[in-house]
């Protein structure tokens, strides 16, 4: 496919600045990193290219091919896992607002239906027989790219009009059968594992020599598995693991200090310094954030 439009170099702030959709088009061409993160929105995330061993959604795991669509719920963390010496990392991102899914469901309830399905199956990855379809989904959202970039009259206007689009040519395309199963199983690898114990367990003490021990291995190991895989180190994927958590229970209205003790923070000092870190935000401004940004969507 022909890009007369470049991408855009990568962004890790994470969240929306447009009230409805957003359209990315990112390629990383040298050691690419993307840390595990969540949003407050939906993401349709259309894989390229990349040194990708695997991507995570919560604690499923899947390998990417060419073409491959994953539909991210609101404050499901993800992330890519690289292989060694990963170099190049291309793909689009589009983001809907959950608002905005709401407005395109009282027109039409079935807008949404692909991602009632993939909540229903409790799997993100959409796979299609046809290389054809692959191809013309890509195509709409370098559309939706070069929209963005150009300087046309009713850009917004055109970028909405091309997302119900491609929603249509989604509910249109997808069956039970396009949605794939994660790869795990009985013999996931260790830092599969040890993932899915942190994900299940960040409320709780969680330190390196402990998780060894559970594991059979040294601290070491998994120490390097972290820095050698994410770029990060075990307590600081832990300490992300528990702020993305703590950020799903803020905007569902649990008070702050239940959520410093839920997330594995008894002191509230300490939650307080990871909290405002890894977001930028006090726990409190990060609360009046999401009481403003109104109703959300049906498709929950």
């Amino acid at each position: 496919m022909k890009r007369a439009i470049r991408p855009a170099a990568f962004d890790p702030q994470q969240e929306m600045s447009a009230p409805q959709i957003e359209i990315r088009y990112c390629l990383d061409e040298d050691s690419p990193a993307v840390d595990i993160h969540s949003h407050n929105h939906y993401e349709l995330y259309l894989f390229c290219e990349g040194d990708l061993e695997w991507y995570m959604v919560g604690t499923k795991r899947y390998t990417l091919q060419r073409g491959d669509l994953l539909l991210i719920p609101p404050m499901v963390t993800h992330h890519p896992i690289f292989r060694e010496g990963a170099r190049r990392y291309e793909r689009y991102v589009l983001w809907c607002s959950r608002a905005y899914l709401a407005q395109l469901e009282e027109v039409d309830p079935d807008i949404t239906g692909v991602f009632r399905l993939c909540r229903e199956r409790e799997e993100y990855l959409l796979r299609f027989p046809s290389p054809d379809l692959s191809q013309a989904l890509e195509s709409e959202l370098h559309n939706m790219w070069a929209e963005t970039r150009g300087s046309e009259r009713c850009r917004s206007t055109a970028l909405r009009l091309s997302c119900m689009r491609l929603l249509v040519r989604l509910n249109r395309s997808v069956s039970a059968d396009t949605v794939v199963a994660s790869d795990r199983g009985a013999e996931s690898p260790l830092l599969d594992q040890v993932i899915t114990y942190v994900h299940g367990h960040y409320g709780e003490r969680l330190s390196l020599q402990d998780v060894a021990r559970r594991f059979f291995v040294s601290p070491s190991t998994i120490e390097h598995l972290f820095s050698q895989k994410l770029g990060w180190s075990f307590y600081r994927y832990v300490t992300k693991r528990r702020v993305v958590e703590a950020r799903n229970q803020i905007a569902a209205g649990v008070p702050i200090q239940d959520v410093s003790h839920n997330c594995g923070y008894p002191d509230y000092s300490n939650f307080y310094k990871a909290f405002t870190k890894e977001t930028g935000l006090s726990p409190s401004q990060y609360r009046r954030l999401r009481q403003r940004e109104g109703p959300e969507s049906l498709v929950e």
